[in-house]
């Protein structure tokens, strides 16, 4: 799940199966994915992308499947699964067709990478042949508009995981010194003084990455440290919209890759809920999973995972009822 991109009208099958990377960041495999369309001219809205099940797993996975298209609101879907076992991907489609009820079915396709199969009247038993490509219209549209994407999860993956080798030596020596930088300025707030002066350190910074500037890893290592404060972090948090979550995603997911003990729960929870508010569960899932395994109890990481798990839409997101958004939006 990712921000929605540019408009672009997939106007066949090949098309559409083409798009599909612009809907996640990478291009999924072995992969059922599920689009939530609205209104007649069926408009993309909530997608998910779940690993192929095993054969024994087919009935629980369309159950879930169809239980988040109903919490968001789906008046029909797209489903699309990609894999090289097609008998397992005919099984897990009748599923979930079986469970859509009221959810009208646009077009289900599965297909293996080299051909198509879809229940359209004449659509040939040897399916149809295609091609991917990254020069097709869907995704010059999409990084033309500034999405990357990537050549799977797993590179998607590595934008959370933990730093190491030298590295990570150089940033723990470095975090010590920003938190003996930090530790006496916080000292000297009183309790209600602490959240704006850490914002007037974090929103400088956070306002250049957002714009596409860099900042140095002390500056990053300065927002991850922070918004460790629940103060601190409740402002940033509180100032986080869908308007504005899409620069606020690929500033702070730039601070997650430079965090280190013991700041990273607070940042990698903020980023989980920006990445939710665009729409992007694969990042919000792997962010807050790194938050949790730095701090199993962590309870704003805890409750995004409720979020996740539950399939909340966003669209239900109106933002804290206090504080004004002081993070604009750029691009």
């Amino acid at each position: 799940m990712t921000p929605t991109p540019p408009l672009f009208v997939a106007h066949d099958v090949s098309d559409l199966l083409n798009a599909v990377p612009t809907l996640f960041g990478f291009r999924p495999s072995e992969s059922l994915v599920a689009v939530a369309t609205h209104g007649p001219r069926r408009r993309f809205g909530f997608r998910l992308r779940l690993d192929v099940p095993e054969h024994a797993h087919v009935a629980e996975v369309a159950d879930l499947v169809v239980s988040h298209l109903r919490h968001q609101g789906a008046e029909g879907a797209i489903l699309v699964a990609l894999t090289a076992h097609q008998d397992l991907a005919l099984d897990l489609l009748d599923a979930i067709h079986a469970r859509l009820g009221g959810i009208e079915l646009v077009v289900r396709v599965r297909a293996d990478g080299q051909r198509y199969w879809t229940d359209a009247l004449g659509s040939p038993a040897d399916g149809v042949a295609y091609e991917t490509s990254g020069h097709h219209r869907a995704i010059v549209h999409a990084v033309a508009a500034g999405q990357q994407i990537l050549p799977d999860r797993d590179a998607l993956a590595d934008r959370f995981a933990v730093t190491a080798g030298d590295r990570r030596v150089w940033l723990e020596h470095a975090a010590a010194a920003i938190l003996a930088e930090v530790v006496p300025q916080v000292a000297r707030c009183g309790p209600d003084e602490l959240a704006g002066a850490g914002l007037a350190v974090v929103e400088p910074i956070l306002e250049r990455l957002m714009s596409g500037r860099r900042a140095s890893d002390a500056d990053l290592l300065r927002v991850a440290a922070w918004v460790s404060s629940i103060a601190v972090r409740d402002a940033v948090w509180s100032q986080l919209t869908r308007e504005n979550a899409p620069d606020l995603l690929q500033a702070l997911t730039q601070v997650c890759g430079s965090v280190v003990p013991p700041f990273e729960p607070a940042v990698l929870s903020l980023t989980a809920f920006a990445a939710w508010l665009t729409g992007d569960g694969a990042q919000a899932l792997m962010a807050v999973e790194r938050a949790l395994r730095a701090d199993p109890s962590y309870s704003m990481a805890l409750i995004i995972l409720d979020v996740l798990q539950a399939g909340v839409s966003p669209a239900h997101w109106s933002g804290f009822e206090t504080g004004e958004t002081g993070l604009s939006r750029h691009g």
